[in-house]
């Protein structure tokens, strides 16, 4: 168990990265990157959980949301991490250094400086978008890869006489 949820952490962290880079390019449309980032987590974690032999589908559905709330908060490190590269690089130029400090905002002052009631939404639809998908993509291929149970199969009757 804990296994599968190292590796699918793992996993998780990596889709984040690829999700904050696409964002970050500027071609991300609102909405499809959250819902392929959710069926991306819901497909991995539903494999790894395959892997590792978890049966329980309530083990595999709670994991599968905390594993996507990660990679929403994985997701935004990774942006934060991607702004303290532009602001330091931003540094070179005597213009621009004038009006910086030297070191960029801590995450606190980052986030509270970007969240605003417009971007609080739209953080909010992307996270239940994410853990939605996830969970129900996991489920479905839960669903799907379970064998079947199979019907007993009629007594061939005696013949009559």
């Amino acid at each position: 168990m804990l296994l599968w949820f190292g590796a699918s952490a793992v996993a998780a962290i990596a889709i984040a990265w690829v999700a904050a880079m696409i964002h970050a390019s500027g071609h991300a449309p609102v909405g499809l990157v959250s819902l392929g980032v959710g069926i991306a987590i819901g497909a991995s974690v539903a494999a790894i959980a395959a892997k590792q032999n978890v049966r329980s589908t309530r083990q595999l559905l709670v994991g599968t949301i905390f594993i996507a709330i990660l990679t929403v908060l994985a997701e935004h490190a990774w942006l934060y991490v991607d702004f303290r590269r532009q602001w330091l690089e931003s540094r070179s130029n005597a213009q621009v250094a004038l009006f910086r400090t030297e070191s960029p905002p801590s995450p606190s002052e980052y986030f509270s400086q970007e969240l605003t009631p417009q971007s609080a939404t739209l953080w909010t639809v992307d996270a239940l978008v994410i853990v939605a998908s996830a969970t129900t993509t996991a489920y479905l291929i839960r669903s799907n890869s379970k064998p079947e149970p199979k019907s007993p199969s009629p007594e061939p009757s005696a013949p009559s006489s």
